[in-house]
């Protein structure tokens, strides 16, 4: 049985340049039999939220995402690699691994206000993908697939946090209907670095 409620997602965004390469990977795997290439937008669910997030809460996200990606010896370079699945709010994702450090988001209790993260995400993911939407158990074998061509990994530096609400049309598990908010970006690094020198 497919939840059939919005959900309410904070999304991390590429700027919209590396979104063309994104959408030739969408292509590929639509003509391969991924139904669900054009499910979701260019962007890296963090967390199932209970309610959409303030500007303020947005800009204190964003920051520390920043931050996040200048701990140990970063460079601020956020990196899409490897094809992986993952599950977020009951939604079965495919797409490429993103080596952001997202956990600390959610180490750090000052960033959130308390109780509005339903359920964080484990593996950081630029969806590609809706792999199914569904019980664990109907996607057993959607979960093991990969696709027969593997996307070239990239970088970016800039990017932004969202409120990404989405609702579901239809039983097939892979329509979905997609709002994103006012984009909040993260800082530019040579500003932070200015800022905590």
């Amino acid at each position: 049985m497919i939840d059939m409620e919005e959900k309410n997602f904070l999304a991390l965004m590429p700027h919209r340049d590396c979104g063309k390469g994104v959408a030739t990977v969408k292509r590929s795997l639509f003509s391969l039999g991924f139904y669900g290439a054009f499910s979701f937008p260019v962007a890296s669910p963090l967390a199932v939220l209970s309610h959409a997030l303030t500007k303020d809460e947005l800009k204190r996200i964003a920051v520390q995402l920043r931050k996040n990606t200048l701990a140990d010896g970063r460079k601020g370079i956020v990196t899409a690699g490897d094809w992986e699945t993952a599950a977020l709010g009951g939604i079965f994702f495919g797409g490429q691994r993103l080596d952001v450090p997202a956990e600390r988001l959610f180490q750090a209790d000052a960033v959130f206000p308390r109780g509005v993260v339903v359920e964080p995400c484990v593996v950081p993911l630029l969806v590609e993908a809706v792999m199914r939407n569904g019980a664990p158990a109907e996607t057993a074998e959607e979960e093991k697939t990969r696709p027969a061509v593997q996307p070239a990994s990239f970088s970016f530096t800039v990017g932004y946090v969202a409120n990404l609400t989405l609702r579901p049309l239809r039983n097939d598990g892979y329509s979905f209907e997609w709002r994103i908010g006012e984009p909040v970006w993260m800082p530019k690094t040579r500003r932070l670095s200015a800022e905590n020198g």
